[in-house]
């Protein structure tokens, strides 16, 4: 149990507030957020686990100030687990303010500058499959070095360990803390809980796009280097772009761009406003309300390093992992590859090796989907005038391009056969896939959808195209309060599942 002492210092208090959830006003349990003193926001809790914050407010940690006056700090997934720690005399102790929520996190994003003065974080989430998810992404997003993990053994969470295992037993969870190996050198016990899996389970297919001519042949996942060529203009960049945008609307990955090739960023921008919204980028085809919540979802989902000038390869990759921990991208594109300045004097081949190499350890070190789009040397006609599909060893410079890939994609478009002029169809050439659960080296065909660059399978008639609004489509699914006049909302960060009932 949670004692009043505990309670009274963190100003936990009893309300009567109005649930939309029941449409009925409910006693109810209040936990007030400050942050430097001042009161941001109250969430509110009745006896059936439902929630409910004040409208509008910001989203913070709960216990904020704890950060700003101590160099420790535990995580934990809620205010009953941070209060077991409080009552066990640990005040230095935080909570996300939405469960297990490991996608939307702006409280991290706000308070990266103040948590950049912690020495060590204790991270003590529970330990369901959301738990982990939420462990896993705030070890990413802080930095594993500064890191440690909790374990409550056979218990959910701190609270329950509390419980069981009674009076100042919180404190052996911190000592017996294990800190993240990050010396590369590992045991075959490190990765348990994955080759158990893999045990039972199997090899797991990557995440699948809702492309379904693509999506037999490719699924995604994190910790790979995608190389994408083909000829000028063959569409290579659409497609990277169609592909992130499918990843974001489904599994809500953010994406970074260092893309010289469609700058001035407007240009880009349009571009995924069309594949997003469904529609042509303009006055005449979208309204203002359409223009404006896809402007907020596109600020809050894509971004740009833009610099005036060339960036080195070190460069680029400071400015992508500033976006891994202030933003939570979860793919980098780099657009195209000859834009990335290299070192003078250094031989070719090696520069290439060594750029990739980079590439490579980055998205495993940051868990991201790199994507690197490199064009080919000048590809020569054949007899009757086409141009031939682009292969991995048809980008100028090195074989290496094929060899340290994980994806190698080519793009190739139709062209008339009397004009020779590109048409609007195509197909896409998985040319390596280097481990077989993540799909297979295949042809498939696509029709490139003119109404918002959309890429459409190739037996789809124009009448079946795919011209709809996938940001409405997505938030309406979410139930999301932007497309909503209701004031205040049923909470949708949080699930039954992961608050206990009360302990006090």
């Amino acid at each position: 149990m949670i004692g009043q002492e505990a309670l009274n210092k963190m100003q936990v208090s009893t309300s009567k507030q109005w649930f939309p959830q029941v449409e009925k006003e409910r006693n109810c349990i209040a936990f007030p957020y400050y942050r430097n003193g001042q009161l941001v926001n109250v969430k509110y809790r009745d006896g059936e686990k439902n929630f409910k914050m004040e409208s509008g407010a910001e989203l913070i940690w709960w216990n904020y100030d704890a950060i700003l006056k101590h160099k420790e700090i535990i995580i934990v997934e809620g205010e009953i687990d941070a209060l077991s720690f409080i009552q066990e005399g640990f005040e230095n102790v935080i909570s996300v303010p939405n469960g297990a929520n490991a996608v939307n996190m702006p409280y991290l994003e706000s308070s990266l500058d103040d948590l950049e003065k912690i020495e060590k974080f204790y991270i003590a989430t529970d330990i369901d499959d959301k738990g982990l998810q939420l462990r896993d992404e705030l070890v990413r997003r802080l930095g594993q070095e500064r890191c440690v993990l909790c374990s409550f053994e056979q218990y959910k969470d701190a609270n329950e360990y509390l419980t069981h295992k009674g009076y100042k037993s919180l404190e052996n969870v911190l000592k017996n803390a294990k800190e993240i190996k990050v010396d590369d050198v590992f045991e075959a016990k490190d990765f348990f809980d994955e080759i158990e899996d893999l045990f039972k389970n199997g090899l797991k297919p990557g995440l699948k796009i809702d492309f379904a001519e693509l999506d037999q042949s490719i699924t995604w996942e994190t910790k790979r280097l995608a190389v994408v060529t083909g000829a000028p203009g063959s569409g290579k960049s659409e497609l990277v772009d169609d592909v992130l945008c499918r990843l974001n609307i489904l599994y809500d990955w953010k994406t970074g761009y260092y893309s010289p090739e469609n700058f001035p960023v407007k240009l880009h921008y349009a571009k995924l406003h069309e594949k997003l919204t469904g529609k042509r980028f303009g006055e005449k085809y979208s309204s203002a309300d359409e223009f404006y919540t896809a402007l907020e979802y596109i600020h809050d989902n894509f971004f740009w390093v833009a610099p005036p000038e060339d960036f080195t390869v070190d460069d680029i990759l400071k400015k992508f992992e500033y976006l891994v921990k202030r933003k939570g991208i979860k793919a980098c594109v780099i657009d195209p590859f000859n834009r990335i300045d290299k070192p003078n004097g250094q031989n070719k081949l090696d520069a290439i090796a060594e750029i990739l190499i980079k590439l490579s350890n980055f998205a495993k070190k940051h868990d991201v989907l790199m994507i690197l789009i490199a064009h080919p040397r000048k590809l020569e006609k054949d007899k009757g005038g086409f141009y031939p599909i682009a292969t991995m060893y048809d980008i100028a410079g090195s074989a290496d391009f094929w060899n340290m890939c994980d994806y190698g994609i080519s793009v190739g478009r139709d062209q008339d056969a009397e004009t020779k002029k590109f048409q609007s169809t195509g197909i896409i050439s998985i040319q390596k896939v280097k481990f077989k659960h993540l799909g297979k080296t295949d042809i498939v065909p696509f029709k490139y959808n003119y109404n918002n660059g959309r890429y459409e399978g190739e037996n789809t008639t124009i009448h079946e195209w795919d011209n709809s609004n996938w940001i409405r489509t997505k938030y309406l699914n979410l139930g999301d309060e932007i497309l909503s006049n209701t004031k205040i909302e049923p909470s949708t960060a949080f699930s039954d599942d992961e608050y206990d009932d009360f302990p006090f």
